[in-house]
């Protein structure tokens, strides 16, 4: 956009400012019409075609198929495993920030389990159920419908600390994990800052609150997230006036506006559960015990490879508390990444597509076996194939 300031606005301004003075002009002017734009058609977002499909859908359980962009992929797949209280659009906000389409570019075969929505009748759910069930399965599904023994699992925030148990179980079910990457899920729970200031005094209250309500609401876990990085939340609205002249800064701000407000409901056993454990520190302490105490987790028995991601601005989650696996773990191929990053920066900025995402692909490629020719699967087969581990599950 060419601006003549001494024509537009009649101003003599030295020329070693004038350049200066014009893209600040410019900025403002982008600054208007984008806000024209949001005020009139208030999403901007742009609306196309997602690469996923459902391969498997029922209400605590959909599985998702990205479809390859490659013609070869690497023999061993990624399911994506999502926190609890989110949705799973964290690795898909949009067609050019996904990590989903970064995986599936560079030649991955990627699936994603989305955990559904938790209502007041799901209050008996349990990290059992999400972990031993839906994750086992999707893991069973996955490994089937791409013709492959092992999986590779990648998982943010609780879905990281979901990996982790899983990989770590007293069950053979572990071995079918080859890779493991974490993404600021919490391990060492005993110190975790937003759970002593608003969680631990209050224990009675709070049991009572998801007695009545089936679980934490929605609403509540926006408002306790929101408090637990207070600087970042003032600080956004000035972060996004400083950048509405860019469009692309915009639709991400609406993307990542719109997530906010599309938390889940935690399911009242889960809390109780996960209020336990933090008390105890059971998982480092060698201690937590699912299915009715017949299943142990130890993270001795973790020797899948394991990269993990830690944000030293996190406040949520401190680098401490995930750091900390790296003295439990057996596994011989361990790497730590520690980077300034805060709980949602940490997948949801663009610097974090030069730096996580780039080096979850670099380290990927040489655990994922080799490159071979995309095969079309039979869909007939496949739905009796799932409906087989399906019927194994619930008997």
């Amino acid at each position: 956009m060419a601006i003549n300031l001494k024509n537009l606005l009649n101003l003599e301004i030295p020329k070693d400012f004038e350049s200066v003075v014009e893209a600040e002009i410019e900025k403002n002017l982008l600054r208007l019409i984008n806000g024209l734009e949001v005020a009139i058609k208030g999403d901007i977002r742009p609306q196309q075609a997602s690469r996923k499909k459902i391969l498997y859908q029922e209400k605590h359980l959909i599985l998702y198929h990205f479809e390859p962009i490659t013609s070869e992929v690497f023999n061993i797949p990624i399911l994506l495993v999502p926190p609890l209280m989110i949705t799973t659009d964290i690795f898909d906000l949009l067609p050019q920030h996904s990590l989903a389409n970064e995986l599936a570019e560079s030649g991955f075969n990627v699936y994603m389990l989305d955990f559904g929505k938790p209502d007041k009748n799901d209050s008996h759910l349990k990290i059992d159920d999400y972990v031993l069930n839906f994750l086992y399965r999707a893991v069973n599904m996955t490994k089937k419908h791409s013709s492959s023994d092992k999986v590779s699992l990648l998982g943010y925030c609780l879905g990281g600390t979901f990996s982790i148990l899983y990989s770590s179980v007293s069950l053979d079910a572990r071995n079918d994990v080859k890779n493991v990457i974490n993404i600021a899920g919490p391990v060492d729970v005993g110190s975790l800052p937003f759970f002593n200031i608003i969680f631990k005094y209050f224990m009675k209250e709070w049991f009572n609150l998801v007695n009545k309500h089936g679980g934490i609401p929605k609403e509540l876990l926006t408002f306790i997230f929101k408090i637990s990085d207070p600087v970042g939340y003032f600080r956004r609205p000035l972060h996004l006036l400083n950048k509405a002249w860019d469009r692309d800064s915009l639709v991400k701000y609406q993307v990542l506006s719109n997530f906010f407000r599309n938390f889940q409901q935690l399911p009242a056993a889960v809390f109780k559960q996960a209020y336990e454990i933090i008390c105890s520190n059971a998982l480092v302490a060698g201690k937590l015990k699912l299915m009715d105490q017949t299943v142990s987790v130890d993270l001795s028995n973790c020797r899948a490879s394991l990269l993990v991601f830690a944000g030293s601005r996190d406040t949520f989650i401190p680098a401490d508390s995930v750091r900390a696996i790296q003295k439990h773990i057996s596994s011989k191929d361990f790497q730590y990444v520690e980077l300034p990053f805060g709980h949602i920066s940490i997948m949801g900025s663009e610097k974090a597509k030069d730096t996580i995402w780039k080096t979850c692909v670099d380290w990927l490629k040489t655990r994922s076996g080799n490159l071979s020719p995309q095969r079309e699967k039979d869909t007939v087969k496949w739905q009796m194939d799932h409906a087989e581990i399906h019927k194994i599950m619930r008997d």
